[in-house]
């Protein structure tokens, strides 16, 4: 049977004793505590780079640093906000491209950003977006070509919309 003890991290900022601490009193440098983990841990490879995160943070505060050294675990800076990420020249293309007849979703994925994101910067720019769906007239037309025995991939390239929409709007009339 294995013997368990519990692990106290002890961090302090005035005297700097960075490490783990176990019921009994023992200190333990956390590196060390990694490696007793790796040792009796089914999961150890998820709790070795956790703790060895930890120990490595440790380490350099420690040593007085603040910020990780170049090359570990240095992130680069993304910018999340969307004002930030475009200026209005470029979203004054886009919205150009959009009423030109680009589909939203091949521009949102230039872009990598989500549809409904696009959506709403374009209506933030007055543009005015194309309905969603199919209209009435779109609707009609594809049940005339249908009639005509034209096949789907055909009348979706007529109507301008997708083939998909056209087949799940065929099958919901049970013209398929």
């Amino acid at each position: 049977m294995k013997r368990t003890t519990a692990f106290v991290l002890t961090i302090t900022a005035g005297s700097r004793s960075l490490g783990f601490r176990s019921e009994a009193g023992h200190e333990w440098p956390a590196l060390t505590l990694v490696e007793v983990l790796a040792e009796y841990s089914k999961q150890a490879h998820r709790k070795t780079d956790r703790l060895s995160t930890a120990a490595r943070a440790l380490q350099r505060l420690k040593s007085g640093e603040t910020r990780p050294r170049s090359g570990q675990g240095e992130r680069h800076s993304q910018r999340y906000r969307i004002a930030d990420r475009f200026s209005p020249d470029d979203l004054a293309v886009i919205g150009q491209r959009y009423r030109a007849g680009e589909q939203s979703t091949d521009l949102a994925k230039e872009h990598n950003i989500a549809k409904s994101t696009l959506l709403r910067l374009l209506a933030e720019q007055g543009v005015k977006t194309r309905q969603r769906g199919l209209t009435t007239e779109k609707e009609r037309e594809i049940l005339r070509l249908r009639k005509q025995g034209i096949i789907i991939r055909d009348i979706a390239k007529r109507v301008g919309c997708s083939y998909d929409t056209t087949r799940l709007f065929l099958l919901g009339q049970s013209e398929i």
